[in-house]
């Protein structure tokens, strides 16, 4: 974080230890990450014609919040571990392998096996096969296409099948996605620990 200075002069000073300060970082942004998610979801959600189904609206939005929180650890750890210079470039860089690793621009079957292993690290992943689950899962219904128009993906279980989505582990991926969020967070903790334990 770019407040690494102060806090380093404040736990040496002993005003608190570092595990309040983590856990007040974590409480705070919850609730700004999820307002601001909400709002954005909501909108992209009906802007893009989605059926209008609380349950497909809810797992899209819990889907989204938690991609929005791993996305935020993952920027902590990396601020936490690098000065600003150094933490732009290795974030950046960094991301290209969760993106690709997430199916995106390649599909997992087309990974080499001893990759493949790694995909499950990847939040991405987990995120893109949740948003999917409530799109087009749970039996939707054929997506309407305008007359004239060819519309390939006009039945949601053939995308699925296509794009080697499993829509039915919708609650794997929240665990994934949480599981990702905590070693993230503590992973931030031991990085700034270090850190301030050096000087």
């Amino acid at each position: 974080p770019s407040e690494i200075s102060i806090l380093i002069k404040e736990h040496f000073n002993r005003w608190y230890s570092l595990k309040p300060y983590v856990i007040s970082v974590t409480v705070t942004d919850i609730p700004v990450l999820t307002i601001c998610c909400l709002l954005f979801t909501t909108i992209t959600y009906l802007m893009t014609g989605q059926p209008l189904e609380v349950h497909r609206a809810l797992m899209f939005a819990v889907i989204s919040i938690l991609v929005v929180l791993v996305a935020q650890s993952f920027g902590l750890l990396v601020g936490s571990s690098f000065n600003v210079v150094n933490g732009t470039f290795v974030g950046l860089s960094m991301s290209v392998p969760i993106l690709l690793l997430a199916g995106f621009g390649e599909t997992l079957k087309d990974l080499p096996i001893n990759m493949y292993w790694a995909s499950y690290m990847s939040y991405m992943k987990y995120g893109f096969e949740g948003l999917m689950a409530a799109i087009y899962g749970l039996d939707r219904q054929i997506i309407h296409c305008p007359d004239g128009e060819y519309c390939h993906y006009r039945n949601p279980k053939k995308f699925i099948r296509d794009m080697l989505i499993h829509a039915d582990q919708f609650w794997t991926d929240i665990l994934g996605l949480c599981i990702i969020f905590m070693v993230l967070r503590i992973m931030a903790f031991i990085v700034l620990k270090f850190k301030i334990t050096r000087g």
